[in-house]
């Protein structure tokens, strides 16, 4: 009776024994505490503060960290920089970094974080000591408070800019209304224009027939006369687009088929030539004008009468 009274002692005391192992197991694991702290002692509503998490705790025991699916209350998470561990005589460290912001208006507002310990079936969360900063309202509205209008009659100088858009538009606008005026009254236009050309030529080459044929006529100066004839050569040369102006009496003839012109030509070669004198210089010279300004008025009537492209 008495070895088994011997036995059932050693059994209870190897019980006792693992329990007692296990208990001192389980206390070193609780003896594992993280560190965390805030980088500032205060936070602005919606500004950024950032949390320090680390543990040193045996190589061979394997920890978690929260990630975004732990309730960070009263702060939101942004992001998360974990470190790689480092490992010496005095354990392994790891550590991470969160980046946090609170649109909370709590005075103090407080945050505790977890490190999971790894066991064979689940894992135990051990948590830091918590933490706190306070709230500075420098950017925080008090709605309790009747906002007051402040009157501001400065003026304030604006710095010019150039339009582009508006130069742009104005340049389209100006295309679209000449291009269209042109579709419509092109064709008009440009005949106008060209009569314009040949009126103004006319003008000007009949106010110095004129002159030069007084001065012959008055002072019976042949190379007045001469100098008449060479301006209603070059005139007929831009108007009949041919080389007048290089013409002999008798090509200008052929190009001019009329004989009370041919013969005011004529006599005006034996004028300017000949050295003679006639009374009726200046009677030749008014046939000339005669003779140009009919080939001026059928130039008008053709540009008239001729359509457009």
């Amino acid at each position: 009776m008495a070895r088994v009274y011997q036995v059932f002692f050693l059994v209870i005391t190897m019980c006792l024994l693992l329990y007692g192992m296990g208990m001192a197991r389980d206390a070193r694991k609780q003896r594992i505490k993280p560190n965390g702290t805030f980088h500032t002692d205060s936070v602005e509503v919606g500004k950024p503060v950032y949390f320090s998490l680390s543990i040193r705790h045996s190589p061979d025991t394997e920890i978690f960290f929260p990630d975004s699916t732990f309730d960070f209350s009263p702060f939101e998470l942004v992001s998360q920089r974990s470190f790689v561990s480092n490992t010496d005589s005095r354990g392994t460290l790891d550590s991470a970094v969160y980046h946090l912001v609170s649109f909370d208006v709590s005075r103090v507002q407080k945050l505790r974080l977890p490190i999971y310990i790894f066991q064979k079936k689940d894992c135990t969360a051990v948590f830091t000591t918590p933490d706190s900063v306070l709230l500075i309202k420098s950017n925080n509205i008090d709605l309790t408070k009747k906002p007051v209008l402040k009157e501001e009659t400065n003026l304030v100088a604006l710095s010019r800019e150039f339009n582009f858009s508006m130069l742009i538009g104005s340049v389209a606008l100006i295309i679209g209304v000449v291009g269209s005026i042109y579709w419509v009254f092109g064709r008009d236009i440009y005949r106008q224009w060209q009569l314009l050309k040949l009126q103004r030529r006319h003008l000007e080459y009949v106010r110095s027939f004129n002159r030069l044929m007084r001065s012959a006529r008055d002072k019976s100066n042949i190379k007045d006369a001469e100098k008449a004839i060479i301006i209603w050569k070059n005139y007929l040369e831009r108007l009949e687009k041919k080389p007048f102006a290089t013409y002999t009496t008798r090509e200008i003839i052929d190009n001019m088929p009329d004989d009370e012109l041919a013969e005011a030509l004529k006599n005006m070669d034996s004028i300017v030539y000949g050295q003679g004198r006639s009374g009726n210089m200046d009677v030749y010279l008014e046939v000339l004008k005669t003779g140009a300004t009919r080939l001026y008025r059928a130039k008008r009537k053709f540009v008239l009468d001729s359509p457009v492209a």
